[in-house]
């Protein structure tokens, strides 16, 4: 994984590692909207999109059902919209709720260098918040910003070097409770000592390991964590307190769950440089270590002549990829979102990667399963996280090779608006009527113009 960080920007905050929790709050208190800059603004509106459209593919799965039964079951109130259904609860239980329909796909998106996922905690929550109290597309659009940075920023803190990180722990259930309670506190309208206690609140509900990883589970965890943000913040309103050193104290979140972090390095620039721009919307549907790998499976079919097909391949992988994502024969379409193998051979056979590659007609496809007994895959420390080389020989005799060195979907190579829109499509209109989706999309285009974000939303959502 090669990584760089910019000298700081002297307009930025200045963050003391011994006020770390303090300049967060302070900066989630005081940033505003009008301050971003223009390409932040429309980066914001893509976030949304990118999660609705997740959400609303889906919010049909049998794990978000199994949720929103004991969510019922335990007497919420009907206070916020559960995408794809027309029973409501409460905030905290639609955000956690709407939170695991943007995951459960593993459709998401992806802040590449920490693989953490940051839209769908603070989304959700902001969605289901605005549903209980008018809150405008600007205010809306400033407090995603707000949990996206902060979640990503913690996440570098706690997992780039020089900090030790155990890779066995969840990275987005530790940040993402920060983050959602930072939006949630900013909509709220929490004063700096508030918001110094919800963010305490939220990280000492910190959780989640990996080994979850290929079961419903897996998507719980976002959601547990939107869920015990919006908690937070919520507590911290009515004067609940906490250590206002809670990130960095002895024996604090830092220190806990990660050894030797550089704070400074972590928070440099912030205010003024963004992690939201070095955010990743995948275009893919599974685990985001894998998508160099198609990138270069793809390649290779590219360069299939006439009735040529792949017989066997070697993938070189970073070890991330292989250590995350090794399970050789998925026997569920969740286990296949974290199988390299299973894609691999989907996109060879198949030439395709959507949601249909995930389901049980692909996993258990004779040809796909055929193929991925035949494909070796070797980490290579050589390699970055969004770089991987496949090699593959092929019914003719000859051999291929297609090498990756910068991730679809990255920085470098994003998404374009239109490819935003298109998977949208994709995913809503398979219970959505077209009519419908088109408007859906065209209100997240111009949601910074709107006066009330969860009745827009809300009244769209009704009409499908």
């Amino acid at each position: 994984m090669t990584l760089s960080f910019d000298k700081p920007n002297p307009d930025a905050l200045s963050i003391d590692s011994g006020a770390l929790t303090a300049a967060i709050a302070r900066y989630a208190v005081t940033s505003n909207f009008a301050a971003h800059p223009a390409v932040v603004q429309r980066e914001a509106v893509r976030a949304f999109l990118n999660w609705l459209g997740c959400a609303l593919g889906g919010s049909q799965e049998k794990a978000v059902k199994l949720a929103l039964e004991v969510a019922l079951e335990l007497g919420s109130s009907s206070q916020a919209t559960v995408l794809g259904d027309k029973r409501r609860v409460d905030v905290a239980s639609a955000a956690a709720l709407n939170c695991m329909s943007s995951s459960i796909l593993a459709f998401d998106d992806a802040h590449l260098a920490t693989v953490t996922h940051p839209s769908g905690p603070v989304c959700a929550a902001a969605l289901a918040f605005s549903e209980t109290q008018s809150v405008s597309g600007k205010e809306f659009l400033n407090a995603i910003v707000i949990g996206i940075e902060i979640q990503c920023r913690l996440a570098r803190i706690l997992v780039l070097p020089p900090s030790k990180f155990n890779v066995g722990f969840y990275v987005s259930g530790l940040t993402a409770p920060i983050g959602v309670a930072a939006t949630i506190g900013r909509l709220m309208g929490l004063d700096e000592q508030r918001m110094n206690w919800a963010l305490g609140l939220a990280a000492s509900q910190a959780s989640g390991f990996r080994a979850t990883h290929g079961t419903m589970t897996a998507h719980f965890r976002p959601a547990h964590a939107t869920r015990s943000g919006v908690i937070a913040a919520k507590l911290a309103a009515l004067g609940f307190t906490g250590d206002d050193q809670s990130l960095e104290a002895n024996k604090g979140f830092l220190d806990v769950y990660s050894s030797g972090a550089d704070v400074s390095a972590g928070m440099a620039g912030l205010g003024k440089e963004y992690e939201l721009l070095s955010n990743s919307y995948k275009p893919y549907p599974c685990g985001i270590v894998i998508h160099p790998t198609l990138d270069a499976c793809f390649e290779l079919v590219n360069q299939l002549e006439g009735s040529e097909r792949v017989c066997d391949a070697t993938l070189k992988v970073h070890p991330l990829a292989l250590s995350l994502t090794g399970i050789r024969s998925p026997k569920t379409p969740l286990e296949s979102h974290v199988s390299l193998f299973h894609w691999a051979a989907a996109a060879l056979v198949r030439k395709s990667a959507g949601v249909a590659e995930m389901q049980d007609a692909c996993i258990n496809d004779p040809q796909v399963s055929e193929l991925r007994e035949k494909i070796i895959a070797v980490a290579d420390e050589q390699l970055g996280s969004h770089q991987a080389v496949a090699e593959a020989r092929l019914s003719s005799g000859r051999t291929i090779r297609a090498q990756v060195t910068d991730v679809r979907g990255s920085k470098t190579k994003p998404l374009t608006d239109s490819e935003l829109e298109k998977k949208f499509h994709s995913l809503a209109s398979t219970w959505i009527p077209d009519a419908h989706v088109k408007q859906m999309i065209g209100t997240c285009r111009r949601i910074e113009e709107l006066t009330d974000v969860g009745a827009a939303i809300r009244d769209l959502v009704n009409l499908a």
